[in-house]
C-alpha cells in the first residue's frame, strides 16, 4: 500500500505482521484454534522498516512461516503436533543418504506427512524447500544474520546439515548418490548419545553397525548384521495377531463405518431442513417488505440476519455432503499386515525388511545387544491389545494412520 504513504507512514518505523490463510468453514467457533476441523493453518511472520537509501528513505521486510502462533505462555513458536513429528522422521531419513528427492517424497507419503493446506501428497520441489527451512534446527535468518531462536527445535543441527549435504550431493548415497549399500543404515540411533548407527563391512564380508561416535565416544557396541535382523524380528513380533482378532476390530470398524455414515446423513437432513426454513423467512420477509407490511430498514436487517444464517447453512451443508472416508478401507490393509507380519519379515531380504520396520516403528535405538522401539500410530494400539487383550481402544481408533 503505497498511496498517500507519506500521511500514513511515520519514519523509522518496525512493524511486525502475522498472516494466515482464510478458514472457508464459516460456522468454525475457532475452538480449536490454530487448527480448525483437524487441519493446521499456515502463519506467516514478518517484519518490516524504513532503512536509508540514496533516494531516501526504502521500505524493506522479510518473512517467514512456521506451523502454528506463538504460544502465549511460553512465548515461543510451537510446531504443529500432528506433522512435527513427521517433518522429523522424513528429515531422519533422508539425512541417512538413504533416499533421492523421488523416493523420500513418497516415502513421506507413506508416513502420513501432507500437505500442510491440503490433505494431498507434497510434491518434490516442496519436500525439498521443506529440507532447506533452517527454523526447523531453532535457527533463523535476519537481514543476512543468523539468529537462535527461542522455540523449541524440531531437528537437530547435525541432522540439518546432514540433509543438506544430501541435497548438494556431497554424501554417498541413493539416487544421485551412491547405491545403499547396508539395510539398517539410518534406521536405529544409538540409545546412549543419540547419534545415528553406521555401518562398515569387516574383512570384506561381515557388516557390523555401530554408533557414528559423531559426539564423541559413548562405549556402545558393535553388532553384526545378522544379528541385528534377529533383533529387529522380535520387534514385529508384538504387532502379530490372529485371524480371529483381526475379523473381530474389522467388524467393529465396519459397523462404526455404518454409524458415522448414518450421523452424516441425519445430520445433512437437519441442515436441508434449516435451509428450507431460513428461506421461508426471506421470501416472507420480501413479501411482507413489497406490501407494505414492513419497514425499509427492519427488512433490511433481518434481510442480513437471514442471509448470514444462510451462508454458514450453506458452509455446513457442503461439508456434510462430502461422504465420509470408509475407516475400514484403510483398517484392512493394516489388519492384513499384521496378520502377517511375522511371516512376512522372516521371508523378506534386508531392505524389504527394512521397509516393514519403517512403516510400524516411529523410533528405534540400540544399546550393547538391545533394542528400546517406539511403535508408530496404530501398531502400538496392535501392541497394546496384545499386551493386555483389550481390544476396544483399536476398535475406537478406526485405525487411521498419522496424518490420514
Amino acid at each position: 500500500m503505497t498511496v498517500n504513504e507519506a500521511l500514513w507512514r511515520q519514519p523509522a518505523t518496525v512493524e511486525f505482521y502475522v498472516d494466515f490463510e482464510t478458514v472457508s468453514d464459516l460456522d468454525d467457533d475457532f475452538a480449536c484454534f490454530p487448527a480448525p476441523g483437524g487441519q493446521p493453518l499456515i502463519f506467516m511472520i514478518g517484519c518490516g522498516q524504513l532503512v536509508a537509501g540514496s533516494d531516501g528513505p526504502v521500505w524493506t521486510h522479510r518473512t517467514f512461516t512456521v506451523e502454528a502462533l506463538n504460544n502465549h505462555t511460553t512465548h515461543r513458536i510451537e510446531m504443529d503436533p500432528m506433522r512435527g513429528p513427521l517433518v522429523a522422521r522424513v528429515f531422519d531419513l533422508y539425512a541417512s543418504g538413504e533416499h533421492s528427492l523421488k523416493s523420500i517424497t513418497r516415502r513421506a507419503y507413506e508416513l502420513g506427512l501432507r500437505h500442510p493446506r491440503a490433505d494431498r501428497k507434497m510434491t518434490k520441489s516442496e519436500i525439498h524447500r521443506m529440507f532447506q527451512r533452517l527454523i526447523y534446527t531453532g535457527d533463523f535468518i535476519w537481514l543476512g544474520q543468523r539468529y537462535k531462536g527461542s522455540h523449541e527445535p524440531l531437528i537437530t543441527h547435525d541432522t540439518f546439515n546432514r540433509v543438506q549435504d544430501v541435497l548438494a550431493g556431497r554424501t554417498t548415497g541413493r539416487g544421485r548418490h551412491q547405491k545403499c549399500q547396508h539395510a539398517f543404515m539410518g534406521l536405529l540411533k544409538c540409545a546412549r548419545c543419540g547419534c545415528f548407527m553406521t555401518a562398515e563391512k569387516k574383512k570384506g564380508k561381515y557388516v557390523y553397525y555401530r554408533c557414528t561416535g559423531f559426539k564423541g565416544a559413548c562405549g556402545n557396541a558393535y553388532i553384526r548384521e545378522e544379528a541385528l535382523a534377529a533383533l529387529l524380528g522380535q520387534v514385529i513380533t508384538p504387532i502379530q495377531i490372529t485371524h480371529e482378532i483381526a475379523e473381530g476390530i474389522a467388524t467393529s470398524i465396519r459397523s462404526s463405518d455404518v454409524t458415522a455414515e448414518q450421523a452424516r446423513c441425519d445430520a445433512l437432513a437437519a441442515i436441508e431442513q434449516r435451509r428450507r426454513v431460513v428461506t421461508s423467512k426471506l421470501d416472507r420477509g420480501y413479501e411482507d417488505f413489497v406490501s407494505d407490511r414492513i419497514s425499509e430498514e427492519f427488512w433490511t436487517r433481518k434481510r442480513q440476519e437471514w442471509e448470514a444464517e444462510l451462508a454458514t447453512v450453506d458452509g455446513e451443508r457442503a461439508r456434510l455432503q462430502q461422504p465420509r472416508p470408509l475407516a475400514s478401507t484403510t483398517a484392512a490393509k493394516i489388519l492384513e499386515l499384521a496378520e502377517e507380519a511375522e511371516f512376512l519379515y522372516k521371508s523378506q531380504n534386508p531392505a524389504e525388511q527394512r521397509r516393514l520396520l519403517e512403516t510400524v516403528l516411529s523410533n528405534c535405538t540400540f544399546d550393547r545387544g538391545s533394542l528400546s522401539v517406539t511403535y508408530a500410530s496404530p501398531f502400538d494400539l496392535l501392541v497394546r491389545g496384545n499386551e493386555t487383550g483389550d481390544w476396544r481402544a483399536l476398535q475406537d481408533s478406526n485405525l487411521r494412520p498419522p496424518g490420514s
